[in-house]
């Protein structure tokens, strides 16, 4: 992957909770914001790598399935560096980001299907037309494992040490897993003990927290019938996770956590960060937030808050 990994968002450091508002009442606890990123989601970490590998490997047009936030990111960097982009949104989803994706020229494509199905569809379009495809699952997907990987290092380099527990979002499960092989490479060189992942997710709706919880071993697929999409859980809904089986072993390697939120805790959490830490989280974000409130007492733990509202 000839690209210059030294051109990425520029790390921010952490934000201490009881420095800000003090909306959780705790000193052991910090937020890692990627809201300051150029689109304001952690997105941007993987975008801006994907549209340089594309470049480097000589693609005219970057493509992905998205429900919103990654294709504002993709269609960003795509037009900063002279790409033509192609963004696959399933029609039905409640996207508040289809008009900036047009902005940035991004070329969007719409379908009456689940986000799961575009994903297959922009798929065989990428094949069969030449396109870079950067959606999750694709082969080229552990681009994304490096991006996100450069969180563990900048949370340890901030802190100084391991935090005892990292509290993630999880959907297709592709960031905490990088968030953990970040830690992993650091725990191979310094011998500290990788941190225990909390996973949080929508209730019903996300099949590494659905597995971990029933103790399966092997990520269990959900019946995409019985999940009901909302505009705030709509960045965490999944039936498949496209890195689910990853980000269940993470869980069961690190004796981790995992919890649901509902949509009223984290539209709650988030206006509250808003309004006592002047933080604007997207909701869907908090529901990190909610899973560590559950699980962590004195230990020191790490929110990843991954965009903003």
């Amino acid at each position: 992957m000839e690209i210059d990994m030294e051109e990425k968002p520029p790390g921010r450091p952490l934000i201490k909770d009881s420095d800000l508002g003090n909306f959780l009442k705790r000193e052991n606890i910090y937020f890692k914001y990627e809201g300051y990123n150029p689109t304001g989601t952690q997105k941007d970490r993987i975008s801006e790598n994907h549209v340089k590998n594309a470049i480097a490997h000589g693609y005219d047009t970057i493509s992905v399935a998205t429900c919103g936030n990654y294709g504002a990111s993709i269609a960003y960097y795509a037009r900063k560096y002279g790409l033509h982009s192609v963004i696959g949104i399933p029609s039905d989803y409640i996207s508040a980001r289809r008009d900036e994706i047009s902005y940035y020229g991004g070329e969007i494509i719409e379908k009456p299907v689940k986000y799961e199905e575009m994903v297959d569809y922009i798929r065989e379009l990428s094949a069969s037309n030449g396109w870079y495809d950067a959606s999750p699952g694709s082969a080229n997907s552990k681009l994304d494992y490096y991006s996100y990987s450069t969180i563990s290092e900048e949370i340890y380099n901030e802190l100084g040490r391991m935090p005892e527990y990292v509290s993630v979002p999880v959907g297709n499960g592709t960031t905490m897993y990088g968030v953990y092989l970040g830690f992993k490479r650091i725990s191979m060189k310094t011998g500290e003990k990788i941190p225990s992942f909390i996973a949080n997710s929508t209730i019903n709706g996300n099949p590494i927290i659905y597995s971990f919880l029933r103790g399966y071993k092997k990520i269990r697929e959900l019946n995409p019938d019985n999940i009901q999409e909302t505009k705030i859980n709509e960045p965490l809904v999944a039936y498949r996770s496209y890195d689910g089986q990853k980000a269940l072993n993470v869980l069961y390697e690190t004796h981790g956590r995992a919890l649901y939120s509902t949509d009223e805790e984290m539209l709650y959490i988030s206006k509250e960060l808003e309004r006592l830490d002047g933080l604007s989280v997207l909701p869907a974000s908090c529901s990190a937030v909610s899973g560590a409130l559950r699980v962590v007492r004195d230990e020191t733990c790490v929110i990843l808050l991954t965009g903003r509202n």
